[in-house]
């Protein structure tokens, strides 16, 4: 169990490192009434509106760094998450949406935002959206009001397990969306904009962060279709958006251009999360590290195959040495059967059984602290978790077509319980040998 540990505690100390609060606390500064945002200088006025709108799964520790530093000039600001906390930020309105459906609290911050921007939308005041994955679900309005909350529920419930990545996804919410694809933006387009973004997605595709509420992006209709019509959308999404879209009906997206009155900045990605997991990888026992910085999407029991091989070539180049591979991103992993359990935990548990290391340690987790349909962050299995499994009669590939990995870890032990980080930097998957 010596390297699972392992794993295990670069885990935690890897979310420790890129704790939320402590990257607002570098990206925003203040000097009485001067505001340095991501290296842009700004001369605020206290008669000049300062508004936050903060969406997404670290929408509460970004807005809650962000207010303490801008003290008396924050003016109003609106965060939409997925935690309800004890109490509320000051000069904030908290919703809590749903996620990985939106619920009529995803709807109602929508509403309060875009009431919020119509009132500030002036060249004086300076808005700043504090953007994260997991809004689009907790932050969503249909684009007509002929789709309902019902509807919208179905359509996310349907692109989840349609076997579509992520960037897929959000172009297909964009489009039935009147809050993203940079729509939101566009209700205070005479304000001053700074996004601060904390990416779940590929770093160079920004746009898809919570499907883009304020960046538009470069989806076209003809991407939209294809995505449609490649996992046969219109059979599976309810009759009335199904309706919609044969209609042609659906308005166009706002069109990028450049704005020197709009800019953006990453201040956290899984990039990050793998370079810090590096670090602290080294550390351990002179650990030969690796990131795999092409593993990153991928069909699961392929992305599964490619990271044993991956590692059994690293340990070879370094032989007598402990290695370690480390990627991020997110496997493909239908949804199945109706148990418990996520992308994550089922990597881990399709990788014990296609393993033949006699000591390996095999980890996914999900940076968000939520895997799936589980309270489980993710899981960790080494060269004994087969042989402890049958020990206890339980049955892997039984709970595999179940969809159901999180109660074969838990029986186990070996569940990964972080309860939600508010961070969301994607996932984080470490893999040790030697």
């Amino acid at each position: 169990m010596e390297l699972a540990r392992a794993a295990s505690e670069i885990f935690r100390q890897t979310l420790r490192s890129i704790e939320v609060e402590r990257v607002i606390e570098r990206v925003i500064r203040r000097e009485g009434q001067s505001l340095r945002i991501a290296g842009e200088e700004i001369q605020a006025d206290p008669l000049h509106p300062v508004v936050v709108v903060a969406i997404g799964k670290a929408a509460l520790p970004m807005a809650a760094a962000a207010g303490r530093i801008l003290g008396d000039l924050l003016t109003a600001g609106i965060i939409a998450t997925n935690e309800s906390p004890a109490s509320t930020p000051t000069g904030f309105e908290l919703f809590t949406g749903g996620h990985p459906v939106p619920n009529e609290e995803s709807l109602a911050a929508a509403a309060a935002a875009i009431e919020l921007l119509q009132r500030y939308d002036d060249d004086r005041t300076l808005l700043i959206f504090l953007i994260s994955g997991g809004g689009s679900a907790l932050f969503e309005r249909p684009i007509t009001g002929a789709i309902t909350l019902a509807d919208l529920q179905e359509v996310n419930r349907v692109l989840v397990g349609c076997g579509a990545v992520i960037g897929e996804m959000n172009i297909v919410r964009r489009f039935l969306s009147a809050v993203k694809g940079g729509r939101l933006a566009e209700v205070a387009s005479r304000a001053r904009q700074i996004s601060l973004l904390i990416s779940d997605v590929n770093h160079d595709d920004l746009t898809t962060v919570s499907s883009g509420p304020s960046l538009a992006g470069t989806a076209t209709r003809a991407d939209f279709e294809r995505i449609v019509g490649q996992y046969r959308l219109l059979e599976k999404f309810p009759g009335r958006v199904a309706a919609l879209i044969r209609s042609g009906e659906l308005p166009e997206l706002p069109a990028a251009s450049p704005n020197s009155r709009r800019t953006s900045h990453l201040i956290l990605d899984n990039r990050a999360a793998l370079l810090e997991a590096k670090a602290l990888a080294e550390k351990e026992d002179h650990c030969v590290v690796e990131i795999a910085a092409d593993l990153v999407e991928g069909e699961i029991d392929a992305m599964v195959a490619a990271h044993l091989t991956r590692l059994a070539a690293l340990r070879d180049a370094h032989p007598g040495r402990t290695v370690c591979l480390v990627s991020g991103g997110e496997v493909i992993c239908p949804v199945r059967g109706d148990g418990e359990g996520g992308r994550n935990q089922e990597f881990v548990l399709r990788a014990a059984l296609a393993s033949h290391f006699d000591e390996v340690a095999i980890l996914s987790a999900g940076t968000d602290g939520i895997d799936g349909r589980s309270p489980a962050a993710g899981a960790v299995a080494d060269q004994t978790t087969l042989t402890r499994a049958r020990a206890l009669g339980l049955d892997p590939v039984d709970y595999l077509q179940r969809s159901d990995s999180y109660n074969f870890f838990t029986r186990l032990g070996d569940a990964l319980i972080t309860g939600p980080t508010g961070n969301n930097v994607r996932d984080l998957r470490l893999l040790l040998t030697r």
